[in-house]
């Protein structure tokens, strides 16, 4: 399950655990028009594609103009939260708005159910100085990046504990560990301007990893479940999109990398950390250098 998968960060770890072998990806948004097209690009991209290849093969052209009408009259419905749609066998969708967890948390818990890998990569910023800053602005930032990462996280704890209870009496086979992937931010633990409620967000995020590790160890019998974070640097995404030429040449002076990473890059480490059964509250910096300096 991935929140913010729909683009950025999200979307190039949803495409990249599809090329893995993942059996299924769940991409959480609040916008269900977001959450289709991503799943059709994702449908599109090699990582789908090559499953599918024989089914394509024998449909009709006419078959698949009716699929593709079909798809942009369903994508103008308005989806409550918490409705999860099938886009495809590989592929499903998740509507729901983070920031707002505990309006469709038990169909949160419920989906969760088979979810061996939480990826919490919602996230929002909203460039200006804090005086300047609306209270619902922050309120808003601090709901959707840190409460919504402790929510998915809490709903993932409570179903893996439902699931090990259901199996209690298979006492041969051991169940695998879940992890918990948390994006976070260097500026979680660099200082900069015109950021501050997104900042505290994203040290949030980590706090909420170390004390998730931890606790998840001393509290949950028979259950393991890793908690990690990736702290990326300044990535091409659309959360950069606003920067003008002249900010994007001076940021990329001040990397020893000289360049923005690529989302792509961001997720090779998810995919590390969802492999590695030893990686736990194991915090990977990927930010060209910037935290050096």
């Amino acid at each position: 399950m991935i929140t913010g998968g729909t683009s950025g960060i999200g979307y190039a770890i949803a495409e990249r655990f599809l090329q893995e072998g993942a059996d299924r990806v769940i991409l959480v948004g609040r916008s269900y028009k977001r959450l289709q097209n991503a799943a059709f690009r994702l449908e599109d991209s090699p990582a789908v594609a090559s499953c599918s290849d024989s089914d394509v093969a024998t449909r009709a052209p006419e078959e698949d103009n009716q699929e593709k009408g079909e798809r942009e009259l369903d994508m103008t419905r308005i989806q409550p939260n918490g409705t999860l749609v099938n886009s495809s066998d590989k592929v499903d969708l998740l509507v729901g708005d983070v920031s707002d967890v505990g309006s469709w948390v038990r169909e949160l818990e419920k989906e969760m159910q088979s979810v061996d890998i939480l990826v919490n990569a919602a996230g929002i910023s909203l460039s200006s100085i804090l005086p300047k800053t609306e209270p619902g602005d922050i309120s808003q930032t601090l709901r959707t990046n840190l409460e919504g990462a402790m929510l998915t996280s809490r709903a993932l704890v409570r179903a893996a504990i439902r699931s090990r209870m259901k199996n209690r009496k298979n006492t041969e086979t051991k169940p695998p560990s879940k992890c918990i992937i948390n994006v976070s931010s260097l500026l979680a633990v660099k200082g900069g301007t015109g950021a501050v409620p997104y900042a505290a967000s994203k040290a949030g995020i980590l706090g909420l990893t170390r004390s998730l590790t931890v606790e998840a160890a001393n509290s949950l019998r028979d259950v393991v479940i890793r908690s990690n974070a990736i702290v990326p640097g300044y990535i091409e995404t659309p959360m950069i999109a606003d920067f003008s030429d002249g900010e994007t040449s001076r940021l990329k002076e001040t990397i020893p990398l000289r360049r923005f990473g690529d989302p792509r890059e961001i997720a090779d480490a998810a995919v590390f950390l969802a492999q590695n059964e030893y990686a736990n509250n194991c915090v990977l910096n990927l930010d060209g250098g910037l935290s050096a300096v």
